[in-house]
């Protein structure tokens, strides 16, 4: 996907986590690249509705 900016983060993942994504991935037949990009995009929006619902 492409952006106008590139940005760096970080996520620390337990070995549990690790785990599921692994498994998550094949059951779905995606990358797990693609998995934890869904999974990020879904955390950071969850974290904008609350903000905005604060605001």
């Amino acid at each position: 996907m492409a952006t106008d900016k590139f940005e760096h983060a970080t996520f620390y993942l337990t070995r549990s986590q690790v785990n599921d994504i692994k498994e998550l991935a094949r059951k779905n037949q995606i990358s797990r690249s693609a998995l934890v990009r869904m999974i990020i995009r879904e955390y950071l929006s969850r974290i904008q509705e609350g903000q905005d619902r604060s605001s």
